[in-house]
This record gives structure tokens, sequence and C-alpha cells, in this order.
């Protein structure tokens, strides 16, 4: 038995179950006999191979794993998000699809095994004109893998579903669900070590444990995001008071100047923060006629965008192997615990999540940015399956 084999015969060897919706929906696709059935969900999903992490960090081709179908035949092997393997030293996961499969498939004395060692194991013959089956279930209803995922609740159900961490991990969803990635996952859950490791070179300046830790402490800190926004909220929030009564907005506006003269902050920045105020407000007021907002509610503070990046940010570096697993695991239990002494809700979160990013980034042209956030949090508070509907706050 070889060694795949062997590591997927140690983690089922309790009574199986399907660990996400992908691998429910392959398992009622293979019962159905039909193998185009299996392929159109393959096709809609991410595929994961195992590769050399020597081969990988030389940026060259790499070796595709194979292993033996249930027949004995050698095959390359590919593993949906739900059936990965236990991270090991030497091998990291490498982002694939179907389509990408079929056009760079490296040899057709292979075949394509499916998360061999589990029930959902299904093996195709993969010479040109098999290849060209797996295309046609692509186009019926296949991701672009040069593309973005599309926005969706991925659970795995034997995950972290209650209790501190899950509430944590949940608070890194917003981000989790515009990327299509498990939430409730702290291993190798984003694109693969590669790609996870770009994002964090080209997005984040971060190649290192050091530089790591350093980003991951302003984070944490609500430190990454521009300072100006969480005055004004603080502001506000104190004159709101423990009953949260309205605070008119010429109170607002002055007692903003007052505290910037006490201060002793530049005379430049005055106009900047009254500025800034005018556009929460009208992020504020699009965020009720979308329901980000109840109709009488406002934003209480935009550190969640922090923390809930913080989450995403700790499972990035443990996917590049730029931190170990514990800390990952203490920094996102550490971004759970800061978000519940600055919001109320996950609705609250969401709201504070929703600000500091469009703050951040958008210019009040409610395109990309907004959209980004909107629809996670319409997913987040719709499905029943999500963890903001299953999880309490507190």
């Amino acid at each position: 038995m070889d060694s795949t084999r062997r590591a997927a015969a140690r983690s089922f060897a309790r009574p199986w179950e399907p660990a996400t919706r992908i691998e429910r929906e392959l398992r009622a696709a293979a019962g159905t006999g039909d193998p185009d059935a299996f392929l159109r969900v393959l096709a809609g999903c991410d595929l994961f191979l195992y590769v050399p992490r020597e081969q990988a960090d030389t940026g060259g081709s790499v070796r595709w794993g194979t292993c033996r179908d249930r027949a004995g035949a050698w095959c390359v092997a590919v593993r949906t998000a739900g059936e990965r393997l236990p991270r090991r030293a030497g091998t990291v996961v490498q982002r694939t699809s179907l389509r990408s499969m079929a056009e760079l498939w490296p040899d057709a004395r292979f075949g394509l095994c499916v998360n061999p060692g589990t029930p959902t194991e299904m093996t195709f013959p993969a010479r040109p004109r098999h290849r060209r089956r797996w295309l046609k279930a692509v186009r019926v209803g296949g991701q672009d893998p040069a593309g973005p995922r599309p926005v969706a609740l991925l659970t795995k159900y034997d995950g972290p579903r209650s209790g501190l961490l899950a509430q944590a991990l949940a608070c890194g969803a917003p981000l989790a669900v515009r990327n299509g990635v498990l939430w409730n996952e702290i291993g190798d859950v984003y694109d693969d070590y590669a790609l996870d490791g770009q994002l964090l070179r080209e997005s984040w300046g971060t190649t290192t444990h050091a530089h790591w830790q350093v980003q991951m402490d302003a984070l944490l800190q609500a430190r990454n995001s521009p300072g100006e926004p969480e005055f004004v909220l603080d502001v506000r929030r104190q004159l709101a008071g423990a009953d949260e009564v309205r605070v008119p907005l010429d109170v607002w506006r002055a007692t903003c100047a007052t505290a910037l003269a006490d201060l002793g902050a530049p005379d430049g920045l005055g106009p900047l923060i009254q500025e800034l105020i005018g556009r929460i407000l009208r992020y504020e007021a699009r965020f009720r006629a979308d329901g980000l907002l109840p109709p009488e509610g406002y934003v209480r503070s935009a550190a969640a965008y922090d923390y809930g990046r913080a989450v995403n940010f700790a499972r990035w570096g443990l996917s590049a192997r730029l931190c170990g697993g514990q800390e990952a695991r203490d920094a996102i239990l550490r971004a759970g615990a800061l978000a519940g002494t600055r919001h109320t809700s996950w609705e609250d979160f969401s709201a504070g999540y929703a600000l500091g990013r469009v703050l951040r980034f958008d210019t009040e042209e409610f395109g990309e940015w907004y959209e980004n956030v909107l629809e996670p949090h319409r997913v987040l508070t719709g499905d029943p399956e999500s963890p903001w509907r299953t999880l309490p706050w507190d």
C-alpha cells in the first residue's frame, strides 16, 4: 500500500461521512452510476494535487503525485477540499481544476483517481477522447481556473462548528465566503502553497516568519487600517453612551474637532476628519438600504476589518509555511476574543468589517469593493448553515 493510501486509510478508519457538501454531491453522483454526473461536480470545484515542496520552491514544473486505485492501476491522484490529507513537511498542496488537468495531462497511460482511499474514490481513464469528455463537463458548469471562485459558504462538517475556535474562525468568514473556501479549517485551505506565498509576498510584503509576525501584530492591534475612522467612530460611540442614544451630527462634528485640538493634532487633519464623517454617513445610509445595517443602526467600530483579516492572514501564513500550526491557532483565537471587545453581534461585526474595507479601498463608487462585502454578508446572515446563524456571538 503506498503512503498516500495508508494515510487515507488511517483518516477513514472511523465511519465515513462527507466532509463538505462537495463530497456529499460526489457520493450522490457516484450512486447514480453516471460518470458524467460525477465529472460535472468535479468541474465546479477546486481539485488539489500533492507535490514535493522542494520542487514547488523552484517555481518550475512539478511531478504530480500518483497512487494505485482500487483495481491496482497507477493514477494521478487528486483530492477535493474536504478530503485533503494531513499536512506533511516535505509535501505541499497545489490547486488545480478539471479543466487544467484536461489541458495539461502529463501521460495518457495514467488515469485520474479522485479521492483515493475514500468512499468517493473514482477513477477516470485519461486518453485524449476521455479528456474531451472532461472538458464537456467543464463547459456545462465548470469554473474558470484562472478566475475567482464563486462566492459560496463551504463548511467542513467535521471541523470546528462550536466553541471558541469556531467563533473565532467565523470572524474570518466574510473573506472565506468571498473566496469560496472552507471557513472552519486552519490547515491548507486557501489556494495552495505557492499562490498563498505569492499573495503574502505581493500584497503584504511578507516572505519570512518575522514579516508574518509584524503584520499579524498590526492586525491584532487594529493598526493595519488607518486610525482616523476608528477615532471618529469612537467619539460617536462615547457620545451615544450605554443607552446608544442618537448623536446629532453637529455634536459629533464639534466633539471630534475639540478632541483633535486637545490632542494637538496638525491643522490639516481637521478638515480631513470632517470629510471622513461625511463619507461614513453616506456609507451607513447605503448599508441601511442594502440590509447591512438595521433602519436606525450605525457602525460602532471598524476594527472588525483587521480582526477578520487576521484570521485569514493566519491561515495564509500556515499554508505558505511561514508560521506553525499552534501560532496560527493562537492568532485566530486572539482575533476572535478581540472582536468580542469591539462588537456586539455578528451583524454589528459585519457592518464594521464592511465599513473598514470600503473606507480603505472604495471611493463611494459602490462597485466591486462594496459588492465584495455585501455578497458575503447576505450569505452569512441568510444561509441556515452559516456560522453566523448557528453560533452565538458571546
